[in-house]
């Protein structure tokens, strides 16, 4: 009884005096030929009592565990459980964890996941991360086992260098990516090198690349293992892994058209194992993604970690959040609903919700709410479009609206909120147009879902980019930018190192805020 009041009080002092998320990544394969299934669940927990500190667990759930003992009872011990400060000095970032946790750095998982060389380094100690405009580097050591690592990213010449050493399996390796960029017509490309210390002659190599012409994409990449077969990391299901021995080889190879969300394509696997089998042929065959469901059909066994022969897979990864709100020490009563009044003229006067009313209240409940018009229907999404008030931005789905409703009108919409992929929503009944204001974009001051589906602007550094994507550093965190097919938006003249100034919708996907321009002008190349 007494640990358990004590567990009541711990975790209402954690609730009442800071942020608490809890999220679950699961990437799940189905075998349609049989119906066998593979999952792995990974769970994040981020424990956050001040802005520069915060704990954090992660853990794969599916694998075995040890634990801590707590007097009669235990709690399973999770793979990484660290202690995270951030801080800032002259512009550089700092980032120090402490206790159990992860040292990750590549450039080379482009493809279907593989990676060579890198780090991937477990250890029980300490270690920091610091982030300039041009750089960035990292060290961690292991104070079981006396181990360290250590890698240095720098931007030179318009390429992307990368160094990796670790003592665990004195292991070095070196990396490179490039992109060109010509309008329709782009190339991204990348290569590894990596081998022990004690046998650099025989080191292993990846090269690879990504070639878009219009909504046409060819990516390719050959791994040539040398004498250590671990410089090698392949996903998990990878058919290609079967080649996980020094001196073998693996080819892949995909075509796709996109179109919309969707995407259509080839692809080919082709590896040493395989080649010397004269009963084996290259795995080919069809596949279709829909943003997390993907679906293949080819000639052979397309996972390589579920028994039997599967030549009909399905992939459904998906992300669940939940953020707890701070328990109130001064009363249990939950938020009630405070309408504004808004003036139509002298004569009347109308009711309204705020669109922060419609984000904190209770959802099902109906709505009316009253806002400018930020991003037409359909623009961003199908059969939506966003409003912004004086609270906040929300996203409005309205399928059957004819209505031709345009960015600056003035609309109250009445309707029932929803929650939909973890956002709030008005599943709109009416929509009335009632005036005209121009919307202005809020700075982005931080990635909080706060500002989900508000206006926002951020201005920083291109860090990098790719054919639909780039990743813009605010010097406070960093940003994809998103680029939804049918805005048409032409990013030629943005390059990786230039400084911009976005502004769009702020939404999130699979856990990653994500802000989605609308037009050519929302994105401004400043120097």
């Amino acid at each position: 009884m007494r640990k358990i009041v004590i567990f009541i009080v711990l975790l209402f002092s954690i609730l009442s005096f800071s942020n608490f998320s809890l999220s679950v990544l699961n990437l799940t394969t189905i075998g349609v030929d049989d119906g066998t299934l593979d999952y792995f669940p990974i769970l994040y927990v981020t424990y956050q009592p001040f802005d520069f500190l915060s704990f954090k667990v992660t853990d794969y759930l599916k694998l075995t565990h040890d634990s801590f003992d707590l007097g009669m009872n235990s709690i399973f011990k999770p793979r990484y459980y660290y202690f995270e400060t951030k801080f800032d000095i002259f512009g550089v970032n700092f980032k120090m964890d402490i206790l159990k946790a992860r040292l990750k750095k590549t450039q080379t998982e482009k493809f279907e996941g593989l990676r060579l060389g890198g780090l991937k380094f477990d250890y029980y100690g300490v270690g920091m991360d610091i982030k300039g405009d041009k750089f960035s580097l990292g060290v961690a050591y292991d104070i079981d086992y006396n181990n360290f690592a250590g890698y240095l990213q720098i931007e030179l010449f318009g390429f992307n260098f990368g160094g990796y050493y670790e003592t665990k399996y004195n292991q070095v390796s070196f990396d490179l990516t490039k992109s060109i960029d010509f309008g329709k017509f782009s190339i991204f490309a990348w290569g590894a090198l990596s081998a022990k210390t004690t046998d650099i002659a025989n080191f292993s190599y990846l090269i690879g690349a990504r070639v878009n012409f219009g909504d046409f994409a060819f990516s390719t990449q050959y791994l040539k293992l040398g004498a250590n077969k671990y410089d090698a990391d392949y996903l998990d299901g990878d058919p290609n892994s079967v080649a996980f021995s020094s001196d073998a080889w693996a080819y892949y190879m995909d075509i796709d058209y996109t179109l919309n969300d969707y995407n259509f394509g080839l692809f080919l696997r082709y590896n040493s194992v395989w080649a010397s089998n004269p009963s084996y042929l290259p795995l080919y065959g069809l596949k279709v993604s829909f943003k997390d469901f993907v679906f293949k059909i080819g000639n052979g066994d397309l996972i390589a970690n579920i028994s039997g022969e599967q030549k009909i897979a399905v992939e459904l990864n998906y992300f669940y959040t939940l953020e707890f709100d701070r328990i109130s020490l001064f009363g249990s009563k939950k938020k009630e609903i405070s309408p504004i009044v808004v003036e139509k003229n002298k004569e009347s006067a109308e009711i309204y919700n705020t669109v922060m009313d419609v984000i904190l209240g209770e959802e099902g409940k109906t709505y009316v709410v009253k806002g400018i018009i930020a991003s037409p229907k359909d623009l961003l999404s199908k059969g939506s479009f966003y409003i912004q008030d004086e609270t906040a931005g929300l996203m409005i789905y309205a399928p059957s609206l004819m209505e031709n409703l345009e960015v600056g009108d003035v609309v109250v919409v009445n309707g029932r909120s929803k929650l939909w992929n973890g956002i709030i929503e008005i599943v709109a009944k009416n929509v009335e147009k009632v005036g005209r204001k121009t919307p202005r974009p809020d700075v982005l001051t931080s990635l909080s879902k706060t500002f989900i589906s508000s206006f926002v602007y951020v201005e920083g550094v291109v860090k990098e980019k790719r054919k639909f994507d780039f990743i813009v550093d605010t010097r406070e965190f960093l940003i994809k930018i998103y680029l939804k097919k049918g805005t048409n938006i032409d990013i030629s003249e943005v390059e990786v190192g230039k400084k911009v100034k976005v502004q769009g919708m702020l939404t999130v996907y699979k856990g990653e805020y994500e802000i989605l321009p609308r037009y050519q002008e929302d994105i401004i190349i400043i120097q």
